[in-house]
């Protein structure tokens, strides 16, 4: 039988239970998740251990430990959340839900428990709610009637966790029955992952595939298929929706390749903005060492590594701050390229920008982290408009004198002249903070972005389950840039805005997605036990792991 047989015959299963997945009492779905965390816990170290031998690391280094956090214990802790979803018939508890002086609503989502006051000591993480809607949850749970249906999940090739957590979340959260064909770059897990869903793929409910684009595309046309759910880049949406790269011109919604519901995130040229302040030595070096790490992250081909940093010509410090970064991205161990295109994409970016510094080590198979600084403000500025999916960040300054100015100033460059939605950080002091209040809250309320990190990684609203993950509302098919739609969601909340992750200015002990944390595997071998069972003595190893980190 050949490969599309196969999953012909899978897509007729799936069919023909999409509305028996719908109708499933909630105790039954607990089960599965129940049972595929059984799973999970044993075979994380396998799941991890792959990814580390398919990128390159060494698994006696720290950074390998990267693969459990991006992997496993994301995946553990999105579904336990879930469960709790499921015990509370779609509206779990949500710690504290509150309404502006603009009259939106805001769900804080943590600290949730006691847990989360002393794992993140200082932090507060909301999901902010569309304007002009009242907030609800788990809208599937509280429909009278049920209409099951079949969706594609096309999977993303750089971070394992994301195909099973677009299922989960089609699975759990829309009521939808599921078919996942595995990105190429990392289908190696595809025997993992069906034995950590064995019991849903069993049942009929869930399968996970290998292919090509070839496949994809006939997959996307199948008629058993209801709806897609895309992670990747803008390009590939496109040549799904409107069969090339770029969408024709003039559009016509008549001639979209197919006629389906089609939900994706395809990536952001993500921006941090620098608000100028008085730094000390160690908030320099804090800093920029946080930078080089979300550069350095997973070879840096993430959706979500910061590519810009946006900085005031004025700040006194900048050049301070550029030197310390330099020291970081110098002092980088090198991680092979091992995600298609890469070395095209560094190559333009060099071409076209002469004064690039290349600070990491040449090596065979490496991208060398690279510091493009000092990009002038341009109409349709090449660093402004395409994610460099490699080692590569750059740096541009704003010429306005006064703080308020800048901040105003950075908001619309990052809203109208930098490309995608998906996430932005906006690092600032205490003192700074306290002194332009207003406007560091008028720019967070402004800013176009589905995830916002404040003197954090903004790629913790990915890894906390409870907040969103997902582009800004409001883009189309034919103006796509980072998609449509969000997922995670672990409070179900049914008309997300954005999420604002709230952080101190200085994190202790060392954050684990430092590159320079001693004590990475470990920690995180530690929290996906700690997320299986939320018992105070795997707690207590957690706590002692981070301390040493």
């Amino acid at each position: 039988m050949n490969d599309r047989k196969k999953i012909e015959n899978l897509l007729l299963t799936l069919s023909e239970n999409k509305n028996r997945w719908a109708e499933l009492k909630l105790c039954e779905k607990k089960n599965y998740l129940n049972n595929a965390m059984n799973i999970l816990l044993t075979e994380s170290k396998q799941w991890a251990d792959s990814c580390i031998r398919a990128k390159g690391l060494d698994e006696n280094t720290e950074i390998s430990g990267q693969e459990y956090l991006q992997g496993p214990a994301i995946v553990m802790k999105q579904m336990r959340l879930l469960i709790k979803a499921l015990d509370a018939k779609g509206s779990p508890r949500i710690p504290k839900v509150y309404k502006t002086k603009g009259n939106q609503y805001i769900a804080r989502v943590l600290p949730a428990h006691f847990y989360d006051k002393v794992m993140w000591r200082g932090f507060t993480a909301e999901v902010r709610i569309l304007k002009n809607k009242e907030p609800s949850q788990g809208m599937f749970y509280k429909r009278n009637k049920v209409t099951g249906s079949l969706s594609l999940v096309l999977g993303a090739g750089n971070v394992s966790s994301i195909a099973p957590l677009d299922a989960l979340h089609k699975l759990f959260t829309e009521g939808k029955v599921c078919l996942v064909k595995l990105n190429p770059v990392n289908d190696y897990l595809l025997d993992i992952f069906n034995n950590i869903f064995a019991d849903l793929i069993k049942d009929g409910y869930l399968a996970f595939i290998k292919g090509d684009a070839e496949t994809s595309e006939w997959l996307c046309n199948h008629l058993l298929v209801d709806d897609i759910h895309i992670t990747g880049s803008h390009k590939t949406h496109n040549k799904i929706v409107w069969g090339n790269e770029i969408p024709p011109q003039p559009l016509d919604m008549n001639k979209i390749k197919n006629n389906k519901n089609i939900t994706s995130e395809l990536g952001c040229v993500t921006p941090v903005i620098l608000i100028p302040g008085v730094w000390s030595d160690e908030q320099l070096e804090y800093h920029a060492r946080q930078i080089a790490s979300a550069v350095e992250n997973n070879g840096s081909f993430n959706c979500n590594a910061m590519k810009l940093i946006v900085t005031c010509e004025g700040w006194q410090q900048r050049e301070l701050f550029l030197k310390q970064l330099r020291k970081e991205l110098s002092l980088l161990k090198s991680r092979k390229a091992y995600y298609p295109g890469a070395q095209n994409r560094y190559n333009e970016f060099l071409k076209r920008y002469p004064q690039a510094e290349v600070l990491g080590e040449k090596k065979v198979g490496c991208i060398p982290w690279t510091l493009i600084a000092d990009i002038k403000k341009s109409e349709n500025e090449y660093a402004f408009n395409e994610e460099a999916f490699c080692g590569i960040i750059s740096e541009t300054a704003l010429t306005e004198e006064d703080i308020p100015s800048f901040i105003q100033a950075a908001t619309e460059f990052c809203n109208n002249e930098v490309w995608g939605t998906l996430s932005c950080s906006v690092i600032v002091d205490p003192l700074t903070r306290k002194e332009y209040s207003q406007e560091i809250d008028d720019c967070i309320d402004a800013l176009r972005y589905g995830a916002i990190g404040i003197n954090c990684w903004s790629a913790l609203s990915y890894a906390f389950a409870s907040t969103t993950w997902g582009a800004y509302p409001g883009h189309t098919l034919e103006d796509i840039q980072s998609g449509i739609g969000a997922v995670h969601n672990g409070y179900l909340i049914d008309f997300p805005e954005k999420s604002v992750i709230d952080a101190p200015f200085i994190i202790k002990p060392t954050p684990v997605w430092f590159y320079n944390n001693k004590n990475i595997r470990e920690i995180s071998e530690k929290l996906i036990q700690f997320e299986y069972s939320q018992n105070i003595f795997d707690f207590l190893k957690l706590i002692f792991a981070a301390a040493k980190g």
